[in-house]
Parts: structure tokens; C-alpha cells; sequence
């Protein structure tokens, strides 16, 4: 392996006869961008490998790519949280944007230099939904819920990243302390869109030195030196492609619940008789009903979705399909389409906090999130009442 001569990290390594050039970038730097226009022009790569997957790349390729979301299928095919993790994702790295300069600039200059030298262009990385839900599902119920609030979170600060700053995101040092500091219980998040992918990018570039001469890869340089301790091995990579299956606790969760509240009211009418079971159905309906429709009218959700999500929301415990959340975002992608400059604006919008209720992608998700809440805070206090009810019963029996 040699270093060619380069203010940026890079590496250069002859595989079966071919030589690959692998430069780590940093997503938001001027520097980058300008190092790859300079190697494609000076090295005339036959094949150019670009860190991101096919559809993303067909995104980066297609600028209105956002035209052709349909996103009331996105919530009829319950792909929302995919949806919703990806929009945190692009947003918060908008937000991470230096001057004119959007993250993955380097990537898009990479292609457009590319396609000038009528090189073969790769996407190397894994698909993105795959990442997520190998991510997802590899930690537990309150690990996800505290990682998914930091995401949410996330979007509210924006933070001024410094020239300097960015030129240290491509220090190895700099990404491994980053990763020490993680807490044990994201562990296993790190190994997925980290070390798995140092693994996948680095088979996925190694394969392309069996039908070219010359390959250049474009990754994060948090990749680099993953990729360069792997590369030199051919691996099977098929089972980093494999999406998770739930396990034993999250497929029993869903019915664990139900099954106590039906039993409870299943009591009520045994020991207080007809009328007091009567008393804490409507009780059940009124509270959860309201309160998810409370949700919904804070969302200023579209009077249709503010029914549905009433009307969804006592049946939603009984019921994996019809939640109260889903059923309002539902509709309300229905009625209210989001319009290309709102997804374009996402970034612009999520700087405050009315920004949220202004774009119609992030209020879509509001109305998917907030009759959830407040249905979830109706459940707890009905429960609480039910199960309060239920004590008094047993002491009187005893």
C-alpha cells in the first residue's frame, strides 16, 4: 500500500492486478469536493465507487425525486418510521451545511466528474432501509425510544460547524474518540452503521477490482481505515444484507397488553355488575378518544383526521392496524399532500419550533405522532382507574 501526494486522507492499494484509490471526506467540506474533481481529472479512473446506495443514488441523480414520493402510500404501506428516520437524517445534515455547501456535495461531484470521463459509476453502500432497521432492531424498546427522541432533538439546534472543524472530522482520532464516548447500550447502533458497513463498502469496492483497472472510491472518512483493513480479504457479505426478525418480546408485547385490559373489564363486569363494566367502556372511549383527538387538533390536523383519530383510538390497543396516529397521518397525507418545496425546506423549517406546523411533511408526522401520545396518556389513566377499581374488589372479597 502507498499514499499518494494529498493534503486529504487517502489510500492507494494494487488488488488483483488493479489499482484502488479510496479517499475519506468529510460530507460538508469545500477541500473534499475539490480533491475528487483533482483525482478523477488527474487519475481517469475506469470505475468510481461513491458511498451511497442505489437509491440514494437515484435520488442524488434525480433531483426531483421528490415529486414522485407519493407519501399516502408511504403511510398505507406503514413505511412511515423508514420515511420519518430518513427526513431526520437529510435534515439534520442540512443543518450541518458550511456557506453553499450541502452534505454529499462530494458524492454528486464524484458522479458528475465521473460520467465527464465516461467512467462506470458504483453506489457501494448497503441500502439505507436496510442500515435502519438493522440498527433499529438490535437495540431494546428504551434504547430505541432514547435514540429516536436524540434524533428528534437534534433538529431543533443548529450548529455553526467552523472551517477548522470540518477538516477535523477527518481525523481518525478525532472519529474513534467520537465513538469511544458512545454509551454500551448503543454498542450495537455503532456496529451496524459503522463497522458493518466498513465491511460491506470494503466488499463492494474490492469486487469492482475484478472487472476494472483503475477504481477510486469516494467514502466518509470515518470509513477509512475500515475499509482498508478489509479489503484485503474477499468476504461473503450476504448476511449484512439480511433484515432483522423480530424477536420473541416485541411479538408477544402487542397481544401481552390487550389480553389484561380484556381480562380487567372482563372482571369489572363479574364483580361490580353490568352497569359499573358499562360505566368503564365509555369511560375508555371518551378519554382515549379525546385525547387522541386532542392530539390531533394541537397538530392542526384536518377536521376528517381529527375524527378518525377519536374514532381509532379505543379500538387501537385491541388492534395492530388501527391506531390512532397511523389512521390520522393517513388521511391527513390524503388531504394534505406535501408540495416538493416542503420537503426541500425541511432542513429551513425545523430551525423552529412553529416551523414544525408549517411544513407539511413535519406536520404529517405530528399528526402521526401526537394523537399516539395523547391516546397512550388515556390508556395510562383509564388503566390506573380500572385496575385502582379492581384492587377495591379484591380487598372487599378478602
Amino acid at each position: 500500500m502507498q499514499t499518494i501526494a494529498s493534503s486529504e486522507p487517502i489510500r492507494t492499494l494494487e488488488l488483483n492486478g488493479s489499482q484502488i484509490t479510496i479517499l475519506g471526506t468529510a460530507h460538508i467540506s469545500q477541500k473534499s469536493i475539490d480533491e475528487v474533481s483533482r483525482i478523477i481529472q488527474e487519475e481517469k479512473p475506469d470505475t468510481v465507487c461513491v458511498e451511497l446506495c442505489a437509491s440514494r443514488m437515484r435520488s442524488v441523480q434525480d433531483p426531483d425525486h421528490w415529486k414522485k414520493l407519493d407519501i399516502f402510500k408511504v403511510f398505507k404501506e406503514r413505511k412511515m418510521w423508514l420515511l420519518l428516520s430518513s427526513l431526520i437524517l437529510s435534515s439534520f445534515q442540512k443543518k450541518l451545511g458550511y456557506g453553499n455547501i450541502r452534505p454529499g456535495d462530494e458524492m454528486r461531484k464524484a458522479i458528475e466528474e465521473g460520467n465527464k470521463i465516461h467512467a462506470k459509476i458504483v453506489p457501494v453502500d448497503r441500502e439505507i432501509s436496510t442500515t435502519l432497521k438493522r440498527a433499529w432492531w438490535n437495540v431494546g424498546f428504551w434504547s430505541r425510544m432514547m435514540l429516536f427522541s436524540t434524533l428528534v432533538s437534534s433538529l431543533i439546534v443548529k450548529e455553526e460547524i467552523s472551517p477548522e472543524k470540518i477538516e477535523e472530522m477527518k481525523s481518525d482520532d478525532v472519529l474513534k474518540d467520537l465513538f469511544s464516548q458512545l454509551p454500551s447500550r448503543y454498542q450495537s447502533v455503532k456496529n451496524v452503521i459503522i463497522d458493518e458497513r466498513d465491511a460491506y463498502l470494503a466488499q463492494r469496492i474490492r469486487q469492482q477490482a475484478a472487472v476494472g483497472k483503475k477504481i477510486f472510491a469516494v467514502v466518509g472518512a470515518g470509513h477509512l481505515e475500515g475499509i482498508v483493513k478489509h479489503i484485503v480479504e474477499d468476504k461473503d457479505i450476504d448476511h449484512l444484507d439480511v433484515q432483522p426478525v423480530k424477536g420473541f418480546w416485541d411479538r408477544v408485547r402487542p397481544l401481552l397488553f390487550p389480553a389484561i385490559i380484556i381480562s380487567a373489564f372482563t372482571a369489572l363486569y363479574w364483580f361490580g355488575g353490568k352497569e359499573e363494566g358499562q360505566e368503564f367502556l365509555i369511560r375508555w372511549i371518551l378519554v382515549k378518544g379525546t385525547l387522541a383527538a386532542i392530539g390531533a387538533i394541537i397538530a392542526l390536523a384536518h377536521p376528517v383526521s381529527i375524527l378518525l383519530a377519536f374514532i381509532a383510538a379505543p379500538i387501537g390497543n385491541f388492534n395492530p392496524i388501527i391506531k390512532p396516529g397511523w389512521v390520522a397521518a393517513l388521511s391527513e397525507s390524503w388531504f394534505r399532500k406535501p408540495l416538493v418545496e416542503d420537503f426541500e425546506k425541511l432542513g429551513e423549517d425545523t430551525e423552529t419550533f412553529s416551523g414544525y406546523w408549517k411544513n407539511k411533511v413535519t406536520r404529517i408526522f405530528l399528526v402521526f405522532m401526537l394523537p399516539q401520545i395523547g391516546s397512550s396518556i388515556g390508556t395510562f389513566i383509564v388503566s390506573k382507574q380500572i385496575f385502582d377499581k379492581m384492587l377495591k374488589f379484591v380487598g372487599a372479597f378478602f
